[in-house]
């Protein structure tokens, strides 16, 4: 409260015909009522600062000179009026007191203790009445005048927000002219001013105090009210006093501020095409009169927008898009090109630089260093090495979008060759994935959507026979599953005949005839080189050539693509692709002197089990009961070869972990702990090497 008043006392006026800071003075005092109540121990002073100001500005004083020494006086007693005092008492002495000085420095020579009687009367006729009229025309045609000039101001500076929005001199220079107009016009009965410029106000307060964001949509609506406000002082120019009630534009517009909750904020960008030729594209100056107006406004120091402004050769409106149009291109234009061979060198340098990290933090005579201060800075190197990851990762991730898209094409071309009518649909367009993966994915999906539209979708007729819509669909989907990048393909056509199948490997020796494969195994038969279960070889498919292609380019990329499929209902494709270079959690597990990685997002649960839960089953080997489910054990000791701490599953920790529809028990020692690790391709040399 301290502050309100010292800006109160603190020069904001500076003299009785200063009409600006008088009512910035009015908005203080409205401010300070509000702090201590409409009955306060301030109130009674308040109120005849107020009675004095509309005496000046009224110009109904019989002695200006004298009021504004009151004035003073009063502001005075403000500042040095104690504020916790009751509505009598000390505080009302300390008023008759100022009245008594007042009274010695006007000149009036009143008693101590008497209040001035001109100003008694007037509080009594001013009890219950609605406000005082304007009746001064040039009382009314310096607050036009002013006003058109706030105006203008608020203009230029809401035009230097829109290239700088977080400029925070510049929403104070736009908010203290509205503020100032709003008080003048509430003390004048001007109440379609009062109340718009109120209104705006609320939300550049709420713009400076941080908690509403300077966007466009402010912007927009910001010049809207300067608009209108320049439309009301025409009014009063041509001699209407001010309504005392909105008009419909008004009233609507209100509205429109009362009910605005902002929207999120657009990042401001560099310039990157002239203001001016965005006004000659949109047909507001001609594009000879440009060079001009940029020399003038160059030569007097200002933006060639305001020079356009001034010169009335564009509306501050007009002007606001164009500075908008020339962010907004920045925004999508912001970008490096940069040879792809560098990037790759900083992924490869991101990973060695996370593997020194990790021998470091793990050698020995490191970890014995008793030391908080180094276990600190341990954590912050790993907390910035990761963003480090993260970055350096994102930086090679472009959206699948456009891969998606050129099926588009595609799916209508193959479907008017094979007289088919087919709808693509797409899902997690935006789903980023490794650069390097999308031309190399591009071939896998033509393939798959060739055999979607050739094999799976039946013709319109025979679609109708079986009760189904006319056109079929193909749904192509992308999402990133912690470490893999999953791409499904699905359709509703007639989906895989498992027995067909099978009638075909037999007929090109791939089973005999005593194999039965389950249906899964069945499906991965389409992979082999050659296969085909189509009678007839067409312009799209049937050749045999496609699938084993799809599978070879999945693996080439260390993924792996699973087949689903319903008789009669539609056939489901999942491509699982790893993240090239992925950085990955991991669970380091010992299994006798040495330690391993398993991949976090590919362990489900350790456990220890019973004796009891431990099974052999000839044929199948060892098994592990784990929730009613028997699972596979495999021995990771025997598998690498390593003298283990425990032989037995019941003594030793077991590891469940997924791949792909199936489960397995892995048997180890104990878990170490976590790691962030690297994937990283060992070459060919190591390919048939175990465990990896």
């Amino acid at each position: 409260m301290e502050k309100i008043i010292d800006r109160l006392v603190n020069g904001v006026i500076d003299g009785p015909d200063d009409l600006a800071g008088i009512g910035e003075c009015l908005n203080i005092l409205d401010e300070l009522e509000e702090k201590t109540g409409a009955a306060g121990p301030l109130s009674p002073t308040i109120e005849k600062v107020r009675l004095l100001f509309k005496r000046l500005i009224l110009e109904e004083s019989p002695d200006p000179d004298k009021d504004w020494v009151s004035v003073q006086g009063l502001l005075g007693s403000l500042a040095g009026q104690p504020l916790d005092q009751g509505a009598g008492g000390e505080a009302e002495s300390a008023e008759e007191d100022f009245f008594a000085a007042a009274s010695v420095l006007s000149g009036n020579g009143m008693d101590s203790g008497e209040s001035p009687p001109d100003l008694d009367a007037a509080f009594q006729e001013q009890d219950g009445a609605e406000a005082i009229e304007v009746q001064d025309p040039e009382l009314l045609k310096d607050f036009i005048e002013e006003s058109k000039e706030h105006l203008s101001s608020i203009e230029m500076n809401m035009l230097g927000l829109e290239t700088n929005p977080d400029d925070s001199e510049a929403i104070n220079a736009v908010f203290r002219p509205f503020h100032s107009i709003k008080g003048v016009a509430g003390f004048l009965n001007l109440m379609e001013i009062h109340e718009l410029s109120h209104e705006v106000e609320n939300l550049l307060d709420a713009a400076r105090s941080g908690t509403l964001a300077v966007t466009d949509s402010l912007i927009d609506l910001v010049l809207v009210a300067t608009d209108i406000l320049k439309g009301l002082l025409e009014e009063l120019e041509r001699g209407e006093s001010g309504r005392k009630k909105a008009s419909p534009v008004v009233k609507g517009f209100l509205e429109k501020v009362k009910n605005f909750n902002g929207d999120p904020v657009a990042e401001a960008g560099i310039p990157v095409r002239p203001v001016g030729k965005i006004l000659v594209e949109h047909g507001v100056l001609e594009d000879e009169t440009v060079p001009d107006i940029a020399e003038r406004g160059k030569t007097e120091g200002r933006k060639f927008g305001e020079a356009a402004i001034d010169e009335g050769m564009a509306s501050p409106r007009d002007v606001s898009k164009a500075l908008r149009e020339q962010r907004h291109a920045m925004e999508t234009a912001q970008s490096v090109r940069i040879d792809t061979r560098k990037l790759d060198n900083l992924v490869d340098m991101v990973g060695e630089l996370v593997i020194a990290q990790s021998m470091v933090l793990q050698n020995p005579d490191v970890q014995k260093i008793n030391d908080q201060k180094l276990q600190k800075d341990c954590v912050q190197l790993k907390r910035i090495t990761a963003e480090i990851q993260r970055i350096s990762m994102s930086m090679r991730m472009v959206p699948i979008k456009n891969t998606f898209q050129k099926m588009i094409r595609l799916v209508r071309d193959l479907s008017k060759k094979s007289g088919k009518e087919t709808v693509l649909t797409m899902n997690g367009e935006d789903t980023e994935i490794d650069r390097n993966m999308v031309e190399e994915i591009y071939e896998p999906l033509v393939h798959m959507i060739r055999n979607s539209v050739d094999h799976g979708i039946e013709t319109p007729e025979e679609r109708a026979r079986l009760g189904k819509d006319p056109a079929g669909t193909i749904k192509i989907s992308a999402e990133q599953k912690g470490g893999n990048i999953v791409i499904d393909i699905e359709d509703d056509g007639k989906g895989l005949d498992a027995r067909k199948i099978r009638q075909k490997a037999i007929e090109r020796g791939i089973l005999s005839e005593a194999e039965q494969p389950d249906d899964k195994a069945t499906y991965d038969l389409i992979f082999h080189p050659g296969f085909s279960t189509k009678d007839k070889v067409t312009e799209v498919s049937g050749r045999g050539v496609g699938m084993d292609v799809v599978k070879k380019c999945v693996e080439r990329l260390r993924g792996k693509i699973e087949t689903s499929s319903t008789l009669g209902k539609g056939t489901s494709f999942e491509m699982k692709l790893p993240l090239t270079m992925a950085i990955i959690d991991g669970m380091i597990i010992q299994i006798g002197a040495e330690r391993y990685i398993v991949p976090t997002i590919a362990l489900k649960e350790s456990l220890r089990v019973s004796r009891e839960a431990y099974f052999t089953v000839q044929g199948k080997g060892e098994l592990v009961k784990v929730r009613d489910t028997l699972m596979p054990l495999i021995r990771l000791h025997s598998y690498f070869n390593e003298e283990p701490r425990h032989r037995d599953p019941w003594d030793a920790l077991l590891l469940v972990v997924t791949e792909g529809r199936n489960s397995y028990c892995l048997q180890a020692d104990e878990i170490v702990g976590r790691q962030e690790v690297v994937i990283k391709s060992l070459g060919s040399l190591f390919e048939q090497l175990p465990g990896i």
